[in-house]
């Protein structure tokens, strides 16, 4: 059963958070402008290509500009320092603005031309969120929040100069069922729905209306006892889930999405992958779909067929860093990103192979700081 209710402030892990309302100066990140350790070193760059990685273990944010051949260089302004945990990361669909969630607050940076970075606000937080996951809805208009605290969508309009404001209601609040672990949020291309994996607690499925902001929740689906629902990928379409899903029944599971909310597996198989399944993506044609294998740092690899039918990639899975924890895909269609908790290395840049369809190859690598767990791409 799910409750709704208005933003209210939480209690978690000890702090008092506020659930997307007011702005804040409390914890303000201080700003270097020191190299990430790209393979080309620091400065600028205007291929307008850029990945963002969250360095959990040095409470930072790299930011890198990918070159046309699949060079890595550290952009103007990277690495980004805060006083906590980057826990979330996005960047507007008109790539000017990056922002960054942590457990109790959103900072803003704007993106230069040349790819520079420029924190919003003199540094301080634009608005108070515990944030697990964000994405912003395809129209550019909407910042919607996975709350950290595993019973609330956060939402937030996006003004024209990146700054943000708090949505109506503040979002929408509900009561899951089952052992809750926020997970990852992922708004449907349509801009119709939005889906939250939420570990053991399986998907949440919620309508949207992205002229009003109006949030509205549909359907629960819980997976197999004992098994956790990581990371998750919804198609060009709007018509498929991709599940990576970890425990006791662990692989990426395929779906069928209703208007209504109902996910039915494609079929009863699961298709099997490595050892802890942790991330998945699509690549930006549609073709292939990915997942980041944790337990044994590898990422296994499937072409898609007619009715989102998988096959195995030759030569996957296909090795990667130590740890690896997440999965994305470039704007131009050229390129998979991986980062690395456990380094070996953080950051792992891919090109398709020119002879076996979907295979990966590794290009380009970077150093960006311990613990890299978030990668997000510009649009």
């Amino acid at each position: 059963m799910f409750l709704f209710r208005r933003a209210v402030p939480f209690l978690f892990s000890g702090l008092l958070l506020l659930n997307g309302c007011g702005t804040g100066k409390f914890f303000t990140p201080e700003n270097g402008n020191s190299g990430s350790g790209g393979n080309n070193g620091g400065g600028g760059t205007t291929s307008g290509n850029y990945l963002f990685v969250a360095n959990a273990g040095a409470n930072s944010v790299s930011g890198l500009g990918i070159s046309s051949t699949g060079t890595l260089s550290a952009l103007t302004g990277s690495p980004l320092n805060f006083s906590f945990t980057p826990t979330a990361i996005t960047v507007s669909r008109d790539n000017k603005y990056l922002w960054v969630g942590t457990v109790s607050q959103i900072f803003g940076f704007t993106i230069g031309s040349n790819g520079a970075l420029s924190s919003m606000n003199s540094g301080n937080a634009l608005v108070n969120a515990n944030c697990a996951d964000m994405q912003t809805t395809p129209d550019g208009k909407w910042l919607i929040v996975l709350d950290g605290s595993g019973n609330a969508l956060d939402l937030f309009s996006i003004n024209s100069d990146g700054t943000l404001v708090i949505g109506p209601n503040g979002g929408l609040g509900f009561t899951a069922s089952g052992t809750v672990v926020p997970k990852q949020l992922r708004i449907a291309p349509s801009g119709s729905f939005v889906i939250a994996a939420m570990g053991t607690a399986g998907e949440l499925f919620f309508s949207f209306n992205t002229s009003t902001g109006a949030l509205q929740y549909q359907t629960q689906t819980a997976p197999p006892s004992f098994t956790s629902d990581n990371s998750i990928a919804i198609d060009s379409t709007s018509s498929y889930l991709y599940e990576a899903r970890s425990g006791t029944n662990p692989g990426l599971v395929v779906n069928t999405i209703t208007s209504g909310g109902i996910l039915t597996p494609t079929t009863s198989q699961t298709y099997s992958a490595g050892t802890q399944p942790y991330s998945v993506v699509l690549d930006n044609t549609g073709k292939y779909v990915y997942v980041a294998n944790r337990g044994d740092n590898t990422i296994s690899g499937w072409s898609i067929d007619a009715n989102a039918k998988l096959t195995a990639i030759s030569g996957s899975p296909f090795a990667s860093g130590v740890a690896v924890t997440s999965l994305g895909a470039d704007s131009t269609g050229k390129y998979i990103a991986a980062a690395a908790y456990s380094g070996s290395p953080d950051v792992t840049l891919y090109g398709f192979d020119s002879t076996t369809a979907g295979k990966l190859n590794s290009v380009a690598t970077s150093s960006t700081g311990t613990n890299a767990s978030i990668v997000a791409l510009s649009h």
